[in-house]
This record gives C-alpha cells, sequence and structure tokens, in this order.
C-alpha cells in the first residue's frame, strides 16, 4: 500500500472479501492487493495448501514436483508458454525477460511504454507514472523526454526508450529508426497504474506484426492481467515473452518468466555460455502450493464473474458520476477497473496525467470519504475486485461513491467547475458519516 494523508491504515485481518483496521473497523475490499488477491482472503483452499505444505518444507533448495505441478496448470492455460523460470515478484520477472530478449538478440535497447509500470528495477522505473524524480532526453532527440525515478542513473536512457501506449505509429518509427540495436519490447495489454486503459484492440497486434518483422522480441507483462483471461488468451494474441506474478502465487510472492523454447533456451546448461539464473526463494515450495490451488478454483466461470462484476461496477459508477452532476468515466477490463475525471476517455498515460493535473485533493477527498464509508479502494483510482465479491457489494459501492460526489459538489463547483454538468445547479444535501460495519 502507499502512504497518504493524513495517515494510511494499518490492517490486521482479511477474510473474503473484507478487511480489518487495527481500530477493530471493517471495510469492503476493492483494492484486493492491487489484483494479487484475487481469490480474496484467506480462502480455505489456498490456505489449507499452504498449511499442508509448510509441515513439508518452505524452500528445499532444489527442484520439487511443485514446479511441475505448477507449470503444467501455467502452460496450459498459456499456449505461448513453452518454457518457463520462476522468481520471487513480478519486477524480478520482468527485469529477467528484458535480460534474456537482450541476450537473445544480442541488442541493448528495450522499448517501453510510457505510463507503464513494470516494477522498481532501473529499467522499469523510466516513465513509470511515478511523483518525483527528473525528467531527461532520450536517445532520440525528438522524442518526448522521459521521466527517471529517484535513484535511476541517466545512463539507463542509453538502453531504454519510451513511447505512448495505443500508438502503433510510433513503435514502428522507433524500430525503424533504431533498427538493429532495439532488442525488445515490453507492454502491459492494460495500462494498470497508467490510468487502467486497455489496449484497443488492433494495437497489440499491430506490435506483433512490427517487432516480428524488426526481430524484436515482443514482451506481454502480465503480471496484473492474469487475472482477466490470461489477456494474450482472451484476445488470440502469442507474445514472444511473457510475465507474470500476483494471483499466481495464492497471495504469496512468486514471479514468472518464459514463453518461446527458442529463446528460453538461453538458460540451458547444454549451451556454450548459458545465461546464469539463480535465485534462493526462486520457486520456493509455500508458493508453488498456494499457487496450485489458486490455479485449481480459478477457471473460465471465475474469469466470467470478475468480467460481470467488472462492467457492472465500470456502468455504475458512470451513472453515479451523472447522477452526482460530476463529469467523469470508469475504464478498465473484466475485474480491473479506474475513475477518471473529466470528459475525455483516456488513451495512454499523457492523457491520465492531464485528467489528474490540479485534481489530487480532490481524488483525495473521494478516497478518504470512501474509507469512512467502508470502501478500500487505491488512491491512484485502481479498483480491483476478488472472486468473493457480492453483487450487492458493487452496487452498494456504486451508491456510495455517487452520495460521496454530491458531498463534494460545493468543493468541486468552487475548484474544478469545468467538471460540473451543471455548474449552476445545487446537489441536495447527503448523509454524511462512517457506515456501520
Amino acid at each position: 500500500m502507499t502512504t497518504y494523508a493524513p495517515y494510511p491504515l494499518y490492517f490486521s485481518r482479511g477474510e473474503g472479501a473484507r478487511v480489518k483496521d487495527l481500530d477493530g473497523r471493517w471495510y469492503h475490499d476493492m483494492v484486493a492487493n492491487y489484483g494479487a488477491l484475487t481469490h480474496g482472503h484467506n480462502h480455505p483452499a489456498l490456505t489449507r495448501a499452504v498449511r499442508d505444505q509448510i509441515q513439508r518444507g518452505t524452500a528445499l533448495g532444489g527442484p520439487s514436483t511443485l514446479q511441475y505441478r505448477h507449470a503444467d496448470l501455467l502452460c496450459a492455460r498459456v499456449p505461448a508458454l513453452e518454457r518457463l523460470r520462476y522468481c520471487n515478484s513480478g519486477t524480478e520477472a520482468t527485469m529477467w525477460a528484458l535480460r534474456t530478449a537482450r541476450a537473445y538478440t544480442s541488442r541493448d535497447v528495450i522499448v517501453k511504454i510510457d505510463g507503464g509500470y513494470h516494477g522498481t528495477h532501473d529499467w522499469g522505473h523510466v516513465s513509470a507514472f511515478i511523483h518525483g524524480g527528473k525528467t531527461c532526453q532520450q536517445v532520440l532527440p525528438d522524442l518526448p523526454t522521459a521521466n527517471l525515478a529517484p535513484g535511476v542513473p541517466e545512463s539507463v536512457l542509453q538502453s531504454i526508450v519510451t513511447v505512448p501506449f495505443n500508438d502503433a505509429e510510433s513503435v514502428a518509427e522507433v524500430l525503424t529508426r533504431l533498427r538493429g540495436s532495439v532488442a525488445g519490447l515490453i507492454v502491459e495489454p492494460v495500462l494498470g497504474v497508467g490510468g487502467g486503459i486497455p489496449a484497443r484492440p488492433e494495437y497489440l497486434a499491430e506490435l506483433r506484426q512490427l517487432t516480428s518483422q524488426e526481430g524484436v522480441v515482443l514482451i506481454f507483462d502480465e503480471c496484473a492481467t492474469f487475472r482477466l483471461g490470461p489477456w494474450q488468451v482472451k484476445h488470440g494474441i502469442e507474445p514472444d515473452l511473457s510475465t507474470f506474478s500476483k494471483i499466481l502465487g495464492g497471495g504469496l510472492p512468486i514471479g514468472v518468466f518464459g514463453g518461446s523454447a527458442e529463446i528460453m533456451s538461453m538458460f540451458s546448461p547444454s549451451q556454450p555460455e548459458p545465461l546464469y539464473h539463480a535465485s534462493a526463494f526462486g520457486g520456493n515450495s509455500l508458493s508453488l502450493a498456494a499457487g496450485i490451488a489458486a490455479l485449481e478454483t480459478f477457471g473460465d466461470a471465475e474469469i466470467a464473474l470478475l468480467d460481470s462484476l467488472g462492467s457492472k461496477l465500470r456502468a455504475g459508477l458512470d451513472a453515479a458520476a451523472r447522477k452526482a452532476g460530476v463529469v467523469g468515466r470508469a475504464v478498465g477490463e473484466g475485474g480491473l477497473s479506474y475513475f477518471h475525471f473529466g470528459s475525455k476517455s483516456p488513451q495512454n498515460a499523457s492523457d491520465t496525467a492531464a485528467a489528474r493535473r490540479g485534481r489530487d485533493q480532490l481524488r483525495a477527498l473521494v478516497h478518504l470519504h470512501l474509507l469512512n464509508e467502508g470502501f478500500l479502494t487505491a488512491r491512484h483510482g485502481l479498483m480491483c475486485q476478488h472472486i468473493v465479491t457480492d453483487l450487492s457489494v458493487v452496487e452498494e459501492f456504486v451508491e456510495v461513491f455517487a452520495s460521496t460526489l454530491q458531498l463534494l459538489h460545493p468543493y468541486i463547483a468552487q475548484n474544478h467547475p469545468d467538471l460540473l454538468l451543471n455548474p449552476g445547479a445545487r446537489t441536495p444535501p447527503t448523509a454524511a458519516g462512517r457506515r456501520a460495519r
């Protein structure tokens, strides 16, 4: 969790789709640990798997049958995964995918999406839609400047180029101008932290064609979007490499990267100079046991449920904004949603930044009032459902969201009149105060 004023909540327990803070108050969890806890808290199948495994060992220091069972389940879901390897987090998975692409192609440059978030390594923290840092010129001087997180050296820009999301023409131009230098292109099928924006239907197919033409490794970061299908299976586009985490660990840390058998053969000991990858806790038995239970209890029915809950949530949030006389819209796919203030439906991170600009205090007030009403959301606007989330909770959340905007109507009228559907209208007073839980 990120911090927020006046102070962040600390939690003591999770049950189903709710969490309890240290003061004993319960909240409907609309974050699901940013999508990682798709099964909710303390799911019986997952906790039973961990309890049974901990008696057999947690990290045995060598291969186990759990790795093969987990890999079989995952590869059956994702045909593009011909070979895979385990690590401890999405950060490690994306870092290793980039290194693998570089080793395979003997090239250095990675193209990433402006606003794309791929973890906390230096390569991922270039224009990753985070606060702070500095702006620097990219290696191609006519491209927009890139943002570097604090502590990331400017030298990283010699091997990272950023392009806008949903813009295949920019990718084509960069790949042409840097022909022979680009190792890989990494992209989230749904831009998560950058605004919950799904890719245009044809966008990723265009990336597949462009990267194939230039011998560039196409990498899908599905750490967040596996819960949507996964995305590549749902929409029928196969990347060369993929990364996963979150749900695959069943609530415990895990990272997975893999794809083409030819590319992943770089790690084979039979290679003259194999790519070295080691990890004391990569593929540890507890995470794999929980992950196996998670995969075995997350299928088409659960994905369809999240699709339905997400669609109803987004339609409800749009209706709630209209009811409150506020300009805004929800975007997303499946059980991953995001609400933006303003009339424009964002297509990339620049649109998201424009929608947020000058409205941080408004977003903070919405977040805090939702907490007061018993709903935990991500402060920046991301919302995720669990497979144990009840439709009635989504409906209640929509009602509370509408009343929150109505309560803030005077503040919006004074500070953001452009966000009012009818600036001269007065909204009726609404009952404030925390709901009993």
